[in-house]
């Protein structure tokens, strides 16, 4: 990396910064637009002010006692920038980071098609499996706790990194060790790219009458059109009302979550505000279509951004329930930025509020019904010991 190559990295990672200054669960609501860096010359007045951060530089790469990856001291420097803003939900993505970053909310990714989990006694395990990916056909199954990668063990790895070592994309097929309750099973997987699924749904009959169903993982690139698709199949099974489970669900795109607003709430109605340095400015929906049934959400301590902005709207306009706890409160909506150097920043744009104009952030929404999850669903996962779910089937009944 030469020293003009650098000096231009570091100087627009502080221009992005400076430009700035006028969420163990990453709460995330996105305006997607594409934000690519421009080119950007600097007066000399200005560069002064950068020359102490090219000095150290310099001085760390001619002087250390060891070898310096430069890459490394510049994504130190532009992730130190991040940290000094005091905004948890503004921050820096190496390549790494970025990719992964890109892929939840895009809804493909290289692998093998399993969601994993870190337990309580530190081990991984399989949590869901994806219809006919490479995990389906290779005969994975769910439950299952993985002892090794490609021959490296998971032991004392979190559920992040064993993820990367199932994505890597240097090893076309991998070799997965599982223990499956007391026998050990090695399975060869082939990688390929899978498309993910953040929405599930079913239809649940509660005394003669057709609830539908409807998990919502996240609002990523592909969530509203899986979402309408299962929302059309519930309605054409004569569903009598409807439950949208957004617990553990932490946002996404905005766009998505609006699109998704207008399935319910006809034209003209504010279904969110933003609180901006020109004043709060509200935002309606632009559809005729609305439902008339009788709707709850499901939520928790872990359903944020996106998902309060739907909550909230759901319950100020539309008249809906919430079930379950109160949610995590953020309301800031952050915006992404790509570096030159394949690395991103995210960092927060706009605040934004309630359609009467409350702000719930660091306060959360409270349910209508608060339902804290029973000890015996963690123990045994099901419809029958969800009894968070299993209250708003009786609300609805």
């Amino acid at each position: 990396m030469t020293k003009e190559t650098t000096r231009k990295y570091i100087r627009q990672a502080i221009i992005i910064v400076v430009s700035m200054i006028i969420g163990s669960i990453i709460t995330i609501i996105i305006r997607d637009t594409d934000c690519k860096p421009k080119k950007t010359s600097i007066s000399n007045g200005g560069y002064s002010e950068f020359e102490p951060l090219y000095e150290t530089y310099e001085i760390l790469r001619k002087n250390y006692y060891e070898d310096v990856d430069t890459s490394k001291l510049i994504d130190g420097a532009i992730d130190g920038m991040m940290n000094s803003l005091g905004d948890k939900h503004s921050m820096y993505f190496n390549k790494e980071n970025k990719k992964e970053f890109d892929s939840e909310l895009s809804g493909t990714y290289y692998g093998i098609g399993a969601e994993i989990q870190l337990n309580e006694d530190s081990t991984i395990s399989i949590k869901k499996i994806f219809d006919d990916s490479p995990a389906d056909v290779s005969g994975l199954k769910p439950d299952d706790i993985i002892l090794s990668v490609d021959g490296k063990t998971t032991k004392g790895k979190n559920a992040s990194e064993v993820a990367s070592m199932l994505k890597s994309s240097t090893v076309k097929t991998a070799t997965i060790l599982v223990k499956r309750g007391e026998e050990e099973k090695e399975f060869k997987v082939k990688k390929a790219n899978v498309t993910m699924f953040s929405v599930s749904s079913e239809v649940i009959n509660k005394e003669n009458k057709n609830i539908g169903y409807i998990s919502v993982s996240i609002f990523g690139e592909k969530t509203y059109t899986q979402f309408l698709a299962a929302l059309n199949k519930l309605e054409d099974s004569n569903i009598d009302s409807l439950i949208i489970d957004l617990r553990g669900n932490s946002g996404g795109y905005l766009s998505t979550v609006t699109n998704m607003l207008d399935i319910f709430i006809d034209r003209d109605n504010v279904i969110y505000k933003m609180q901006t340095q020109k004043g709060i400015i509200g935002y309606k929906t632009s559809t005729t279509s609305k439902k008339d049934y009788e709707i709850i959400l499901l939520v928790d301590e872990n359903s944020a951004s996106a998902s309060e902005i739907m909550a909230a709207a759901m319950k100020e306009v539309y008249g809906a329930k919430l079930v379950g706890t109160k949610t995590y409160g953020k309301g800031t909506v952050q915006t992404t930025s790509d570096l030159s150097n394949g690395t991103m920043i995210k960092y927060t744009i706009e605040k934004w509020l309630t359609p009467n104009g409350n702000s719930i952030d660091g306060e959360g929404i409270s349910p209508d019904y608060e339902v804290s999850l029973d000890e015996e669903y963690k123990k045994s996962p099901s419809n029958e010991t969800d009894n968070q779910l299993q209250k708003a089937l009786d609300l609805l009944k």
